[in-house]
């Protein structure tokens, strides 16, 4: 059987059920038939009881049992065929959906993965195949692309360190034009914005390090973070408000440190003036929870799923002049991933929008 092609299976299938259901119909006609023929003999009647309305009588009552009957019958063998039917159809069409499960489980970091190939000499065996190649190629197109990435920015950071150092050194200089220094510090912001460009494309670009998981407490590795953000707190007068917590998570603290110190960066960027910034932590259902709520402007629904896209920005113009590469969210999702967690955004009251991260127990 697995040697024939699913259309010829369903034809197989089909014409048996068919086959089946017209023998079946049949032998219960020529029963039902046969005792119509036997009631509709009328045996001598006695000579007291003759009239000549009986026999047509009992005919037409035979023929209304032979009629329900034959109904009865084609109910019957029309709902047993459509039964039969659908449980035949799950058998032939079940390496459909183990493939079709396969496939589901596939995605971005799995793509090395290729799907198993029925033992079937049948679609399904092409269409596995078939899909087998195109996943193949897509793995190479994806670390191609990385790989130049990682590249480009890599071969990017000394000619960056180069211009940086001898603008630091024209600085210390003494030169005391308004001009030229302003020109100096407008090129050691862009320089600045390149650099933080390009970190993030070396993140988002490489390969993340598979180090065991170890219990990180969260209260430390905040407040680490804070201290590094003090000066744009302090800058925009905003105050950061964490919480005394004693909760862990399993995971790699220099990765998560990234994450926080880019989600609190966000938060500080885009908060106006004299806000405050919270960050909460607590444990819900055996998994820890943690959120940092801002009172910006907020993001829009239709934003709050491609906004962990890279170089994704609402407002182009905005966001160009408040800084930052669009990749900071990316390589945030990036390391959540790899540690089994999740992030989404939800609307803040009254203002603003709240990054909640959930760890697995």
């Amino acid at each position: 059987m697995k040697r024939l092609t699913l259309r010829v299976r369903f034809t197989l299938m089909a014409s048996l059920f068919l086959l089946i259901s017209c023998v079946c119909l049949t032998l219960l006609s020529n029963l039902s038939a046969s005792r119509l023929i036997d009631m509709a003999e009328i045996l001598p009647p006695s000579e007291a009881l003759y009239t000549e309305i009986e026999p047509a009588l009992t005919i037409e009552k035979s023929y209304k049992i032979f009629q329900k009957e034959t109904i009865l019958a084609t109910f019957i063998i029309v709902l047993a065929g459509s039964v039969a039917t659908y449980l035949a159809m799950g058998y032939v069409l079940k390496p459909v959906r183990q493939l079709s499960e396969e496939i589901k489980a596939h995605h971005a970091n799995n793509l090395d993965q290729p799907i198993s190939v029925p033992q079937s000499a049948d679609e399904m065996r092409d269409l596995a195949l078939s899909f087998n190649q195109m996943i193949s190629e897509l793995q190479r197109s994806f670390l191609l692309q990385r790989q130049f990435s990682a590249d480009a920015a890599h071969e990017l950071r000394t000619p960056l360190s180069i211009m940086q150092a001898k603008l630091d050194v024209f600085s210390l200089s003494g030169n005391s034009d308004p001009e030229v220094m302003q020109l100096v510090a407008a090129l050691n912001r862009q320089l600045t914005r390149l650099t933080e460009l390009i970190e993030d494309l070396l993140w988002f670009s490489r390969d993340l390090p598979q180090e065991p998981a170890k219990p990180v407490e969260l209260f430390p590795l905040l407040c680490d973070i804070v201290d590094e953000l003090s000066n744009i707190a302090e800058q925009k007068e905003i105050t950061i408000q964490i919480p005394q917590t004693n909760c862990r998570v399993q995971g790699q603290d220099r990765l998560l440190e990234r994450v926080f110190y880019n989600l609190l960066e966000n938060a500080l960027k885009y908060s106006p003036p004299q806000t405050v910034v919270t960050v909460s932590v607590e444990t819900k259902d055996h998994k820890t929870e943690i959120s940092i709520a801002d009172q910006g402007e907020g993001l829009p629904e239709e934003y709050r799923t491609a906004v962990f896209e890279p170089f994704f920005r609402v407002d182009k113009s905005r966001s160009r002049a408040i800084g930052g590469s669009g990749l900071g969210l990316a390589v945030c999702k990036k390391i959540l991933d790899l540690h089994h967690a999740t992030i989404c955004v939800v609307p803040n009251t009254p203002a603003g929008s709240i990054f909640r991260i959930t760890f697995p127990a």
